[in-house]
């Protein structure tokens, strides 16, 4: 019989270790190895010298000593491409992969698997990881999964790819086929698809990945009688690596680089010495998985842990970053269905995410994340969703600690270089309560004064990251152009000083989001960057947006399907990239008639300050004007946000109306016809979006000192009300 077809008689999956004759199966781990385009199970881990046969995989003094509990299998697939080959691609592969695995574990279904991949049987492993997020029926494959180790991956192709497609359409007339070979051209569209949902999967689960690549040329002419004709780099590091991921090169071809003579083989020892890894960690990698932790969002456990810490946890804190969070959540309404998911694949957060420096400034520069884009483009919710689903990720994951700050113009605590540290700190102890450490003794010297001191702070952040024993720290800082200008000065320049430094922390990694100043570019644009705007995926999340956006205004205004369909077509058109813009065009419709929906929209400028101001107009020009014009001018300056009976007090509304629900009734309409640019939240009045600000001050609708000064007046005469009221009599 033909060796092709006495493999294809063969199971899916063969144990190599231990022997079916070694009745005692105390394995705590599978290990599942599978071979690379046009290899096979039987000559694809083994080392050939003259008459030696070297197995690494069954060899009683390598990896069976290295993970003795364990369970060491073969993955016997047909990978042949140049003759006699099967009608196959990678998508089928990897189901294919799936399906016998899942059969074959029925009896140990929970037991934890390490994958280990050569060449194109790593591409298999990553398409089989995502064929079971896709498959519920296959979840507890996925959540089984404790680790990957591809060996000379193509994960982006091979340069060598047009060589291969090119040899299997010669070698036709032997039964070659291009389904595999095809797929394979470096950096295509589907392998840099594939590789983004692999990147999203594993920073979901925290999935261990290690890569290796080939330091070594490889002849591969030789294995067609061709020698040193065909010869180069058939994997380069770019294509077998992830960025921000373990990576290690091995001193060998890409023939030879899932080969080893013995236990004293360097490549050996450095392959196994990760699977190593992976086996032990492996049981620990599931359980948390399955039961993950409690996120902490308050202090009460610090307190129980250390309740000496009581005065301390009292003074740090200046504002609830969880309750801020809701907070923006409510006003910004919630996000489209399916966007924001695309980040998790992206190469720069995958990096980000990754262990750190390795003292290069390579990854240094990776440790901060710069994401930017202009008004509207949706960072705060990019931020609001990576908090949410990191901290859920780090739940399930030993050694990941999430804290997290919204910045926000409005209000005095939430704007400053201290309340952000603050913040960040405060949640970190809250979580480890043995962080306190660090804190108290300082504390206990000097009191709340520490706390105000940006310099003390930050230094107490860097010990605290620096803890090895709680694991690396990863920090949100959204808007950080809401900070005041000298806050913004001081973080920036803090931030360039400590991870441009030699001395980085490795545990400490930070996520800046804003808008793209040049006074901040010029700090952070050496680190990781993210231009919102140039992302494809951000683009389809605004025709996300646009779509459930028009399909509930299709609902609410019994639009005609050519209705929705213009409305839809002239959002894309117009939105610019921008939800708020989106947003603001469709609350407008909400008030529009079917009939008018389309002319409405059509008369609508491009732009969110010229919609700003068209949205404007009929205020304006009412009669009613200068009411608009108090009530915009007061939101905008004042240092924190006021009710909405305060704003009647300042704005003097309806002031003899002496029943206050009556009155804050009628102030909410004088705040309606500030046409969106104002909302309500919990009774306080707050600008819709900073950007609101800065239009209004562009289109100078006030001017800043003399709105100052008229609330500084409004203040005094309420003063004076208010003491002429007090019996006896004040004198001011």
């Amino acid at each position: 019989m033909p060796k092709t077809r006495e493999n294809r008689a063969r199971p899916p999956l063969e144990v190599l270790f231990p022997s079916p004759t070694d009745a005692n199966d105390d394995a705590e781990v599978d290990i599942i190895a599978v071979h690379g385009l046009g290899s096979n199970v039987d000559w694809s881990w083994t080392w050939k010298d003259g008459s030696k046969r070297v197995n690494w995989l069954r060899d009683p003094d390598m990896l069976p000593a290295r993970v003795p509990k364990s369970r060491i299998m073969v993955y016997n697939y047909e990978s042949r491409w140049h003759a006699d080959a099967p009608k196959t691609r990678l998508q089928l592969c990897g189901e294919e992969l799936v399906q016998n695995v899942h059969s074959f574990r029925r009896g140990t279904p929970t037991r934890p698997i390490v994958f280990v991949g050569h060449s194109l049987g790593g591409n298999v492993i990553v398409q089989a990881l995502l064929h079971a997020s896709d498959e519920d029926k296959y979840k507890g494959f996925l959540e089984a999964t404790a680790g990957v180790v591809f060996l000379g991956t193509p994960l982006r192709g091979t340069k060598w790819q047009p060589f291969l497609d090119s040899l299997a359409q010669l070698m036709a007339p032997a039964g070659s086929h291009r389904g595999v070979t095809k797929e394979l051209g470096f950096d295509g569209p589907e392998l840099r698809d594939r590789l983004h949902r692999f990147c999203r999967l594993r920073n979901r689960l925290s999935m261990p990945v290690s890569c290796f690549f080939e330091l070594f040329e490889t002849d591969y002419g030789q294995r067609f009688g061709i020698r040193r004709v065909v010869k180069g780099t058939i994997v380069d590091e770019a294509s077998a690596c992830i960025p921000g991921l373990d990576r290690r090169g091995l001193e060998a071809d890409h023939l030879k680089i899932n080969k080893y003579r013995g236990p004293d083989d360097h490549g050996y020892q450095k392959v196994s010495d990760v699977i190593h890894e992976m086996c032990g960690n492996a049981n620990n990698v599931i359980r948390r998985r399955h039961d993950p932790k409690n996120i902490i969002t308050d202090s009460a456990y610090a307190l129980e842990q250390r309740p000496e810490a009581r005065a301390c946890l009292r003074d740090l804190f200046v504002t609830d970053p969880l309750e801020d969070k809701k907070a923006l959540k409510r006003k910004k309404g919630d996000r489209a269905r399916g966007t924001c998911n695309w980040i998790m694949g992206a190469e720069e957060l995958t990096t980000w995410l990754g262990p750190g420096p390795t003292n290069s400034s390579e990854g240094q520069a990776s440790q901060v994340l710069w994401l930017h884009g202009n008004p509207g483009t949706g960072k705060s919710t990019m931020a609001i969703f990576l908090t949410e689903v990191l901290s859920e990720a780090f739940s399930a994951t030993d050694g990941k600690t999430l804290a997290y700050f919204f910045c926000d113009s409005t209000f005095d605590k939430r704007n400053t270089a201290t309340s952000v540290i603050r913040g960040l700190l405060l949640q970190l102890v809250q979580q480890h309560p043995q962080l306190l450490d660090y804190l108290l003794p300082k504390y206990n010297e000097r009191g709340a004064e520490l706390f105000k001191s940006f310099d003390a702070l930050w230094g107490k952040l860097l010990e605290v990251a620096a803890d090895k024993n709680t694991g690396r720290k990863y920090c949100i800082i959204d808007a950080l152009d809401e900070c005041d200008a000298e806050s913004q000065t001081t973080l920036l320049q803090q931030l360039k000083e400590t991870f441009r430094g030699r001395n980085a922390p490795p545990n400490l990694h930070i996520l800046v989001t804003s808008r793209p100043y040049d006074e901040i570019r010029e700090h952070l644009d050496t680190f990781a960057n993210m231009d919102l705007a140039s992302y494809r995926e951000a683009k389809k999340d605004v025709e996300r947006c646009i779509e459930e956006r028009t399909a509930d205004l299709a609902e609410m205004k019994r639009y005609t399907d050519k209705v929705r369909m213009r409305v839809s077509n002239i959002l894309t058109e117009k939105a610019e990239g921008t939800f708020l813009w989106v947003g603001l065009a469709c609350k407008e419709l909400e008030g529009i008639p079917s009939k008018d929906a389309v002319e409405t929209l059509q008369n609508m400028p491009k732009g969110l300050h010229s919609l700003y101001e068209k949205l404007l107009e009929p205020a304006v020009n009412s009669n009613g004007v200068n009411n608009v014009h108090r009530v915009l001018s007061f939101v905008a300056v004042c240092v924190r946000p006021l009710s909405v009976l305060e704003l009647s007090d300042a704005c003097q509304l309806h002031l003899d109306e002496k029943d206050e629900e009556t009155r804050a009734q009628f102030t909410r309409e004088h705040i309606a016809s500030c046409r969106l640019m104002v909302v309500v939240q919990k009774e306080k009045v707050l600008l819709l979006h900073q950007s609101v600000r800065d239009f209004l001050a562009e289109a100078r609708f006030f001017d800043d000192l003399e709105a100052h000064a008229n609330l500084a007046y409004r203040c005094v005469d309420l003063l004076i009300e208010y003491f002429h009221s007090q019996e006896p009599r004040v004198k001011i």
